[in-house]
């Protein structure tokens, strides 16, 4: 429901299927989330979304779905300070 009111998440879907971890001495999903996603996202849903009319989508609900839904899609982090050594 929030991908049809907001189109934009759709193209950030694909944008992150397309995300892999291309090897070298680590990768980590947060800090790909936070620097290069987090922002889009902030913008698109929730309660800072710019320009926003639809109540559904500023709802702070809508930026935690959209998190829950594209996180997944970012490959595993792997040698990076979030993985316990």
């Amino acid at each position: 429901m929030l991908a049809e009111r907001e189109p934009a998440l759709r193209e950030l879907e694909r944008e992150l299927s397309g995300v892999r971890d291309e090897g070298g001495n680590s990768f980590c999903a947060n800090k790909y989330w936070y620097v290069r996603v987090a922002p889009r996202v902030a913008e698109l849903v929730g309660a800072q979304a710019a320009a926003q009319d639809d109540p559904l989508l500023r709802a702070p609900e809508a930026y935690t779905l959209a998190y829950e839904v594209l996180y997944r899609l970012l490959p595993n982090c792997r040698n990076c300070v979030c993985v316990p050594w």
